[in-house]
């Protein structure tokens, strides 16, 4: 079965309305907060230690 956002957003609004709009309203930040998820990779060391020629060996290109 497929969904565009909207469509998908008014189906699972549709199950929620027997909630309190509070509680239907926290449900739903959380679920456009795991939809939006942009992972963020932090590499820590040394000077010289090879942290942007990992980065570059990743992405494959420059960054």
């Amino acid at each position: 079965m497929s969904f565009s956002h909207s469509s998908l957003s008014a189906h699972v609004k549709s199950h929620l309305t027997f909630l309190p709009e509070e509680i239907r309203q926290k449900i739903l930040e959380y679920l456009h907060s795991v939809i939006q998820y942009e992972p963020v990779i932090g590499i820590m060391g040394k000077s010289g230690a090879g942290k942007s020629s990992l980065c570059n060996a990743i992405f494959q290109s420059r960054v």
